[in-house]
């Protein structure tokens, strides 16, 4: 049987250690005064599981209590687990709480009532639990010799070497680049940085307690991530520097040949059992369409091939888009410009800034290091924030007459995010006009700001929304007649999502190829991870896998790598060689997913993007809550597979 999750990289602290090192309770207390108060609550309840404590606290963190009784009742809290800290904690403590009491406690925490089916997702991904991938009867373990290729070493390629290797797999995991990381490597342009907060961007089962920030730039992230590899054995197993160009499945052998290619252009080919592809949504650089860019006499950038020696300094520059590269690259760099023209083709809706200084104070880091449960109750709050808690803005009302929103808790989110956006642009009415979006919230992806509308209101600084139709030598001419004379410009266009694994010749039985099934437009999948007629081959991040109600790319990779270890270990467990779903449950779960899809923002009429295929079909986006899709994934069934 697959052995426990370890936490190599970041262990966490256990209330057996207490009382802490540090005994000084008055020092305790002081560092415990920059923690969030919600969360000494639950860190002390879960401490102490005194339930009636919790009912005499709870109104220390709900809204509706006076000031002065919260900060009371708060300073009581703190003054509380600064004792339970300095002092053994019961034997107990450690292991796992009542579901009432843990529901009760989360219900507090997030501010309203949790359902009981949000139990075991928040035990799990809040990091309280290990891991329980599938029941432990169909977890049969791999026969010897069975070989696992993994194509991709970001977040998603990594968890699946990390959950392969828990279970006894033997894999090899291929990425083109040349260190683990994905997108955190492969894009270092000026600002990058997460805009999912960093407590919720990463494992569940590796909870990073040092954040500097609640939204960390690239580089942390990308420390997180190498940390974590290195910590789980990673690198002896991965090559670098090498694409996976083909992989073509053997009837007779029910083996893969996996064709890669090395930094010297030789192709070699391995033999493996099972393949899964970790490449993620993103395809590529995606490039302007509009002629004439190689005429232009300057540096010109994209943000996914960042060239570092190209200095803005003083520099004329155009930047294309206004999405999330873009809305993190331009306050970084305006202040070194001497002109910034923004070439805006839809505006994005902006998520307001929630404090000028995102560091998380001294006090918090320290209890996320020293205190029990703190970090996992801070990661689980953040989920319920920035994930499911989103779900009902997305839900079209079939009977709401309003355009611009497609319901009323849609249009509250529209409320807000416009009122944030007069704040920000009061006085200059002419950006609000261009910066508002027509469609309604959550159609496309919200961007968390940036300063970028500070950035907009700047002297040197031009919203241009008339369409560029080429490009000149020296600029950018525009659908209005004018020449935008630029010394730079940089793409922020984003990335090409279709054909999805696209470069990677996949070719299954009969001899058929992925992209002569899914065509150029249209990917379908089995919760978005298997297809008919490819054994054994898994895609993570595949058709309809993207949470867009909110975040959670990292809750959706654990969760399909999950699945994908349930399907290797049901087909092990009925002494198999081969497993890949059938064509009735494959349709009939898609029939399902575009229904849903039809209730939901992306098919907007108002909406266009990246969600879409040519012909308005979503393509990217789940339809389901995490939860739901948390429950979907938990085990295969076996009566929408083919075992043979």
């Amino acid at each position: 049987m697959p052995t426990p999750t370890v936490e190599a990289a970041y262990p966490r602290p256990r209330a057996a250690a207490l009382p802490l090192p540090q005994t000084d309770r008055a020092e305790v207390r002081r560092r415990l005064e920059q923690a969030d108060p919600r969360i000494v609550l639950m860190s002390l309840i879960q401490l102490t599981r005194d339930a009636p404590l919790l009912a005499e606290l709870a109104p220390a963190v709900a809204p509706t209590t006076p000031a002065a009784e919260q900060a009371a009742l708060a300073a009581r809290a703190r003054d509380l687990l600064a004792e339970a800290l300095t002092r053994p904690a019961p034997p107990d403590a450690d292991r796992p709480l009542p579901d009432e009491l843990f529901r009760r406690m989360a219900s507090v925490c997030v501010g309203e009532d949790v359902d009981l089916e949000f139990l075991p997702l928040l035990r799990e991904q809040g990091g309280f639990s290990a891991r329980e991938a599938v029941p432990v009867e169909v977890r049969a373990s791999p026969p010897n010799g069975f070989h696992v290729v993994v194509v991709g070493a970001g977040l998603s390629g990594m968890c699946a070497a990390i959950k392969l290797a828990e279970a006894g797999y033997g894999y090899r995991v291929y990425d083109r680049n040349a260190d683990f990381g994905g997108t955190w490597l492969a894009n270092r342009y000026p600002g990058i940085g997460v805009d999912t907060p960093s407590h919720f961007y990463s494992f569940s089962f590796e909870i990073n307690p040092d954040w500097p920030e609640y939204y960390s730039n690239g580089g942390v992230v990308w420390d997180y991530l190498r940390t974590c590899a290195d910590a789980h054995g990673l690198r002896e197993n991965t090559t670098f520097d090498t694409e996976v160009t083909g992989a073509r499945y053997d009837e007779g052998t029910r083996r893969w040949t996996v064709t890669t290619r090395g930094p010297d252009g030789v192709e070699h080919t391995e033999q493996a059992d099972a393949v899964i592809s970790a490449i993620g949504f993103f395809q590529g650089p995606m490039y302007p369409g509009f002629p004439g860019l190689e005429k232009f006499a300057g540096p010109v950038i994209h943000t996914a091939a960042w060239d570092p020696d190209v200095d803005l300094t003083g520099k004329r520059v155009a930047l294309i888009g206004t999405g999330a590269s873009a809305m993190q690259l331009g306050p970084a760099v305006v202040d070194r410009v001497r002109e910034l023209t923004v070439f805006q083709r839809q505006p994005s809706w902006i998520m307001p800034r929630r404090a000028d200084s995102l560091v998380v104070p001294d006090g918090a880091r320290w209890a996320m290091r020293h205190v029990p449960f703190y970090a996992e109750w801070f990661r689980t709050l953040t989920y319920w924030i920035t994930a499911d808690g989103n779900y009902p803005r997305v839900v079209v009302d079939p009977d709401w007459t309003m355009t611009e929103s497609v319901s009323r808790a849609n249009e509250d989110a529209r409320q807000w995010l416009l009122a944030y956006a007069r704040e920000e642009l009061d006085g200059r009415p002419d950006l609000l006009a261009k910066a508002v979006p027509a469609y309604p919230p959550f159609g496309k992806r919200i961007l968390r700001d940036c300063d970028w509308y500070r950035m907009l209101r700047r002297d040197h600084v031009r919203l241009e929304t008339s369409a560029i139709t080429h490009a000149t030598a020296e600029g950018l001419a525009t659908a209005d007649g004018e020449v935008v004379e630029v010394d730079v410009v940089v793409l922020a266009t984003g990335y090409h999502l279709l054909p999805m694994l696209d470069g990677i010749d996949v070719t299954g039985r009969d001899h058929v190829a992925l992209r002569d099934v899914w065509g150029e437009e249209d990917p379908r999948a089995l919760h978005g991870i298997t297809v008919p007629g490819f054994p054994n081959f898994f895609v993570i991040g595949g058709p309809n896998s993207a949470p867009n109600h909110g975040a959670g790319v990292n809750i959706v990779s654990e969760t399909q790598v999950n699945y994908i270890l349930g399907c290797l270990g049901l087909m092990h467990a009925r002494g198999a060689t081969a497993i890949e779903p059938t064509e009735q449950a494959h349709d009939a779960y898609n029939e399902t997913v575009d229904r849903a899809l039809d209730g939901l923002v992306w098919s907007h009429p108002s909406v266009r993007g990246y969600y879409r295929n040519a012909s308005g079909r979503v393509v990217v986006s789940n339809p389901w809550r995490l939860v739901d899709y948390w429950w979907m994934t938990r085990a295969p069934r076996e009566d929408e597979y083919l075992l043979t």
